[in-house]
């Protein structure tokens, strides 16, 4: 009776019915994409609604936890901060670390950003080709996208995530800020991000240039670890070799000549009318001093059987006309001048022709070419490299590789004989998950969108502009900057996230 008086009553059923309907539209909404798209936003449902009940309840406060977001559970801890003094004790080479790593991201914004722009004026006036990719593809957990599977992807992540996180609090401290609390983000099970909690108000009154290195420190830090990785792997891959020396081919042509020999794909051809072929490169020169209707031999191992053994035969195959294949797949008279065929050019029949260590090559890129290039060539490859291999997976349903190419493969060297063919092979797919991860968190963390370090540091960059702008118009004042700054930078990101939105939707349609 004293709380209907008081008003109380009534306002905590209204709370709680308000509560009941967002619970109830959570449940539709979830169902409804659990049946359209994956189960999993059955599960995601399942986990909000646990939160709140925890968090009604004063769970979360006792465990120093809150969620965020909805559906995030924040767990906080003090634990490794003396760690993190320890580690940011040499200030100065923090600070310089710092300064490069914004230069770093400041080049790899401008990219972004032309990226992105071209990407949607080629949307607006073009359209957006309908994706076959299934919409599980769209959800970036281990072991619920199709493309990324779950035990060595998981702990890449956590990986990535702690050393994102850890460059965030190195900055900090660097340059003076306390750390309040560094801690996990969990959605479910899995952690989903983890974070650094500097205090507020003493990085709200940094120096811009100062919040600006904090914030660029983490996904530069993930870049330069992806690519530093990267050189660990390629370091590995130099300790595999080819179990059975040969060439393959990923794809046989319909009706083709190699497809009535009975040659089939990744089967793997030793021989070429008696000489030993290893290389793509050695299997073209062989064809080039035949013609159309030549017949040859290739000698072939089958793909092993139950015991891994592989059967040995003799196939003979009489070449068709390059030309004539040119011919009926459309291409023009330019094109077939320009790819140097007559009439007498042979065509087997074949597509994707590589060695065996083309899998374990394909990773290494620029360190296994053997191709005498330009210098700056060179380097361009090694620097995009990371990023070129993180197709990998949607290459090869979630592997590195195609299975055939790592049968190609066994460990050899000192550090290959140590570890043996399959602890290697994990150690090299554990890595490049480490790199996936770290390109990607660091990419993404550059999108100029709050609340991303790249719409920290598009933010800071704008006050810089605005304010010298204010200053020339002799119409500066800091409220009237940051005011202008917090609209420009809220509308550029709304713009971008929209954007990307609209892409991914249109793909669906």
């Amino acid at each position: 009776m004293l709380q209907e008086e008081a008003g109380i009553g009534p306002v905590v059923s209204d709370a709680r019915r308000a509560r009941d309907t967002r619970a109830l539209i959570l449940i539709f909404i979830s169902a409804f994409l659990a049946v359209k798209v994956h189960w999993g936003f059955a599960a995601l449902c399942i986990w909000v609604l646990i939160l709140g009940q925890l968090e009604r309840r004063g769970v979360l406060d006792r465990w120093n936890a809150s969620r965020v977001l909805g559906g995030l559970l924040m767990l906080r801890t003090k634990r490794g901060q003396d760690t993190i003094e320890k580690a940011a004790t040499p200030r100065k080479f923090w600070r310089w670390y710092g300064e490069i790593s914004l230069w770093t991201c400041s080049i790899v914004m401008v990219f972004i950003v032309l990226f992105l722009l071209l990407s949607f004026s080629l949307a607006l006036f073009t359209g957006v080709p309908k994706s076959d990719a299934p919409a599980s593809q769209l959800i970036p957990f281990p072991g619920v996208s199709p493309i990324i599977p779950f035990w060595w992807p998981a702990i890449a992540f956590v990986g990535a995530l702690v050393i994102h996180e850890f460059a965030h609090a190195l900055q900090a401290r660097a340059h003076g800020m306390r750390v309040r609390s560094v801690g996990l983000l969990l959605l479910g099970p899995f952690p989903a991000g983890a974070f650094v909690e500097p205090e507020y108000e003493e990085l709200t009154k940094a120096p811009r240039r100062e919040r600006a290195r904090l914030f660029a420190a983490a996904p530069a830090t993930n870049l330069y670890a992806g690519f530093f990785t990267w050189l660990l792997i390629c370091l590995l891959a130099t300790q595999f070799a080819v179990v059975n020396p040969g060439v393959h081919a990923s794809g046989i042509v319909e009706d083709s000549a190699a497809a009535e020999s009975g040659l089939e794909p990744w089967e793997i051809i030793t021989h070429f009318n008696g000489t030993q072929v290893t290389t793509a490169t050695e299997m073209s020169e062989q064809l080039d001093v035949h013609s159309a209707g030549d017949t040859v031999d290739l000698t072939v191992l089958s793909h092993p059987d139950a015991d891994g053994m592989r059967g040995e035969r003799v196939i003979s195959v009489t070449l068709t006309s390059k030309l004539a294949y040119l011919e009926s797949q459309g291409f023009t008279e330019e094109e077939i001048e320009m790819f140097d065929v007559d009439s007498k050019s042979a065509f087997l029949g074949v597509s994707g022709m590589d060695d065996g260590l083309s899998g374990i090559d394909r990773l290494a890129g620029p360190m296994a070419w053997e191709q005498d290039v330009p210098f700056y060539v060179d380097a361009l490859g090694v620097a995009i490299q990371p990023l070129v291999i993180i197709d990998a997976p949607i290459q090869h349903e979630g592997q590195i590789m195609d299975p055939h190419e790592m049968d190609y493969i066994e460990a050899d060297g000192w550090l290959g004989g140590l570890l043996g063919t399959t602890v290697l092979m994990a150690l090299i797919t554990l890595l490049f998950w480490f790199i996936w991860w770290n390109v990607g968190l660091g990419l993404a963390n550059l999108i100029p969108i709050i609340p991303f370090d790249g719409g920290h540091l598009m933010k800071d960059f704008l006050g810089v502009v605005v304010g010298g702008i204010h200053r020339i118009s002799k119409n500066s004042h800091p409220l009237k900057t940051e005011a202008t700054v917090s609209k420009i930078s809220s509308f550029s990101s709304l713009f971008l996230f929209m954007g990307l939105m609209m892409i991914i939707i249109a793909q669906r349609i």
